[in-house]
């Protein structure tokens, strides 16, 4: 199980081996390289923890505990873990600042805890077999064991074509499911039991504070965040991508520290459409700040790359994104060990042009009859073609129109998701694959939290169900297994839980306003970088899938999909992948997204011949 994840701790291995537990480890040596190695013990050794990832406030807790009366033998963060829960009890994780997945036995009571970080930074999969708990990072901990059964799960295969990813807690495989976010496991003498540990929530109550002390409060809880994500004995670079997020994160960065900082740029080439290229941004930071500008330029190996994310995601994974981060993961690693990234600025203060798209939608819905919408607005709106460039702008149109006249909670649905389930049904799968199917479950997975939010402020809404789904099981998720696989460690400053819980409590107004997204982070940014990055327009850091799929990807989406898999044949209809290619490669619809996940899933059936249906 160790040896499986290799690539996530190269620079040693521990393991801990008891009655009735088994504990393994891989380390990437950030701190305390000389005496960090794990497992880690409290002073008479019945009391033994594991975990990756970091624990960012693990000097003040050390401080603390040393004046309690514990000795400590290393200046590891993990050791702190055992200090406190020896002090505090479970309740130790509230004290903590960082990602992280922790595994502590406490051979005192023959109990285990299995904890996951608050908002899904590091991920955690786990399966019960008889009276044994397994678990671990990646699947392929589970997997290898040969314990459990590779089933597929039919309700998390059409989470996955709805929404080009798989939500907590589900997985691929029926029996091994993702933990969720803020959440631990405890066992025990063979009961398994899941405990929610922390949340958070919007509310309507908001605190009377001025638009100002708003301001003030996010800048330095922003600051203080990105200070703290530097603790580490080995030096730290960045992504830097030209848009605000990256941008703001290394101007704090070179606020505090001496040292010149590593940032890595990419650009791509050698392609019919290539990716968008914002070097042109990166750059300006160049001169204001202490930093060594590294720019790399590639051309994509997309199919090659693509078998490979189906060995690093061993599950079915298909946001696009995945291809830049997969380079500049790779690239970053060859210089450092230890890198920032601006994940999580959108999903805090709203900058995704989807975000702009709902509200309006929820004024169109008000002002426009929907006799007139139906029979008249979105017939004329179905006849557009696509642009011939792939780019995105008549697919949102379309998505716009098509679900306007739904609920709130449904409409975002219709927005997030490939294919809607009618058409998952219709077009996609076949007679035994739908019948195994619960659409309303798929739903649910996204609206569920919609319901939840805690407040009835739309945007809110909209916030909280992504920072619960999109952002741990997609983003995150990415980046952690993109980036360890080349060991690099990725940082997020954003995604602090001070700083999500601060961010519940501003008026949606100072986060987006008619067409001005992202409103409080960008005019704390102006203190900091220049307008040009600020203000020009959001690119994204995504792949040009829709086109690539009409160009260099043509001849291999029709051999990958146009298949005599009998498994792949058995769970969807051949004349409706036919269809959906069809009507890509005319420009009558833009099916990109589906197709891609389709190539994906095919990928990862071709790797896991095995899978029960």
């Amino acid at each position: 199980m160790n040896q499986s994840i290799y690539h996530r701790g190269p620079d040693g291995e521990g393991y801990h081996m008891g009655s009735g537990v088994g504990l393994a480890m891989r380390r990437l040596s950030i701190i305390d390289l000389e005496g960090g190695d794990q497992p880690i013990y409290n002073e008479d050794k019945s009391i033994c923890v594991v975990f990756n990832g970091e624990i960012y406030n693990y000097q003040s807790i050390r401080k603390t505990l040393i004046s309690q009366g514990h000795r400590f033998r290393t200046h590891s963060d993990t050791e702190v873990i055992v200090h406190l829960y020896e002090q505090v009890g479970i309740d130790f994780v509230n004290q903590l600042q960082g990602m992280f997945a922790i595994a502590l036995w406490d051979s005192n009571i023959n109990k285990g805890y299995v904890f996951r970080d608050r908002l899904g930074i590091k991920p955690l999969y786990w399966s019960q077999a008889g009276n044994s708990l397994l678990f671990g990072s990646e699947l392929k901990t589970i997997l290898c064991t040969g314990i459990i059964e590779p089933r597929l799960n039919y309700q998390a295969l059409d989470a996955f074509f709805a929404y080009t990813y798989i939500p907590n807690p589900l997985t691929i495989y029926s029996d091994i499911h993702k933990l969720r976010p803020g959440h631990y496991i405890e066992y025990s003498q063979g009961d398994i039991n899941t405990h929610q540990y922390w949340d958070f929530s919007f509310t309507d109550e908001v605190p009377q504070k001025t638009d100002t002390s708003h301001l003030d409060t996010t800048e330095r809880l922003i600051t203080d965040c990105v200070e703290s994500h530097m603790v580490s004995d080995v030096p730290v670079g960045a992504f830097l991508s030209g848009g605000v997020d990256s941008s703001l994160i290394v101007a704090l960065m070179a606020e505090h520290t001496t040292e010149p900082i590593e940032t890595f740029t990419m650009a791509f080439d050698g392609l019919s459409v290539p990716l968008l290229d914002e070097r042109p941004y990166a750059r300006k930071l160049e001169g204001l700040y202490d930093i060594n500008f590294n720019e790399y330029t590639v051309k994509p190996e997309v199919e090659d790359i693509i078998a490979k994310l189906t060995d690093i995601f061993d599950e079915p994974f298909a946001d696009d994104s995945v291809i830049p981060s997969y380079y500049v993961s790779r690239h970053t690693s060859q210089k450092v060990k230890v890198a920032m990234s601006g994940l999580g600025g959108d999903e805090l203060y709203a900058g995704y042009y989807r975000y702009i798209g709902f509200q309006l939608s929820e004024i169109y819905s008000k002002i426009v009859p929907r006799f007139i919408h139906k029979n008249i607005i979105d017939r004329l709106i179905r006849l557009l073609p696509e642009l011939k460039s792939g780019g995105d702008k008549i697919d949102h149109i379309k998505r716009f129109s098509k679900y306007a006249a739904k609920g709130p909670a449904l409409r975002y649905v219709g927005y997030v998701s490939s294919l809607d389930h009618d058409e998952r049904s219709e077009l996609l799968y076949n007679a035994g694959t739908t019948e195994k199917i619960d659409f309303n479950k798929t739903d649910a997975l996204i609206t569920d939290h919609f319901e939840t939010a805690g407040s009835e402020d739309i945007l809110s809404k909209v916030l909280y169900t992504d920072m619960k789904t999109y952002l741990p099981e997609d983003i995150l998720a990415l980046s952690d297994r993109m980036s360890m696989h080349f060991s690099l460690e990725l940082r997020v400053p954003f995604i602090d839980h001070r700083l999500v819980e601060e961010s519940t409590h501003i008026p949606s107004r100072l986060k987006l306003h008619k067409n001005c997204a992202k409103i409080i982070l960008k005019d704390i940014a102006r203190k900091f970088i220049p307008g040009e990055i600020i203000d020009h327009k959001k690119q994204g850091f995504e792949a040009p899938m829709g086109a690539w799929l009409k160009n260099e990807l043509k001849a291999y989406s029709e051999k990958m999909l146009l298949t005599d898999n009998e498994k792949f044949n058995q769970l969807f209809r051949n004349r409706g992948i036919k269809t959906l290619l069809e009507q890509h490669q005319s420009g009558q619809k833009k099916n990109n997204k589906i197709l891609y996940s389709l190539i994906t899933f095919k990928s990862w059936l071709d790797k896991n011949p095995d899978i029960k249906l």
